[in-house]
């Protein structure tokens, strides 16, 4: 057999075992994801989206976009521990602080290129905003029209997120109800859960 012939017999058998590992990569990550959304959908906190692939770079990864579906999820996982914090020793202010860089992280993540993931986080902004504008003292509540400015953003983002627009609708109601306008910094009754739990789930797709 010429060398040349040998050499293209042994780059085929090394693109057919890259492409091999390759598929088993892909299919490893799927898995992983649904695991993880199972799990969330049971125990939020011990959720866990953690891929093993065997290429170096990890290009199944790349190749199913995954960067930002990840850093939603995660994101999400943080909200669901964040919104479930109540006062501690500290009257608030560490969980104040916890759900305002929450909020910016959010609020970043939000400006991609999927509507429907931005409208949820928009979504979780709100009620994150929402919870702030009920804290009191040195914790610097947060003006109520920043839940409005979000509950809105998502609900025009996704016309079809329900959780949005019951959320949005919701408070401006109880803000007529006290006789306040969106744009003050005075605060409304109840928190606004939305008629889902608002967050209370992964929404989003999934594989």
């Amino acid at each position: 057999m010429r060398p040349w012939r040998v050499a293209i017999a042994v780059l085929l058998l090394v693109l057919a075992a890259f492409a091999a590992i390759l598929a088993a990569d892909v299919r490893g990550w799927r898995a992983t994801m649904r695991a993880g959304d199972a799990q969330f959908a049971v125990s939020p906190a011990d959720a866990n989206w953690a891929g093993s692939s065997v290429l170096p770079g990890d290009p199944a990864r790349v190749i199913l976009g995954l960067s930002d579906q990840l850093a939603y999820r995660r994101a999400v996982q943080a909200f669901a521990a964040v919104a479930a914090a109540g006062n501690g020793f500290d009257n608030g202010y560490s969980e104040t602080r916890a759900r305002g860089a929450l909020e910016a992280e959010l609020a970043v993540l939000a400006r991609g290129s999927d509507s429907e993931r931005d409208s949820a986080l928009e979504n979780l902004v709100g009620i994150l905003s929402f919870l702030d504008s009920k804290q009191h003292g040195p914790t610097a509540p947060a003006p109520i029209d920043r839940s409005v400015g979000g509950f809105r953003s998502a609900a025009q983002l996704d016309p079809n997120n329900a959780d949005a627009k019951f959320n949005l609708e919701w408070l401006l109601r109880a803000l007529v109800a006290k006789g306040t306008r969106a744009g003050s910094s005075s605060g409304s009754g109840g928190p606004a859960k939305g008629h889902k739990g608002a967050g209370g789930g992964l929404p989003g797709r999934g594989y």
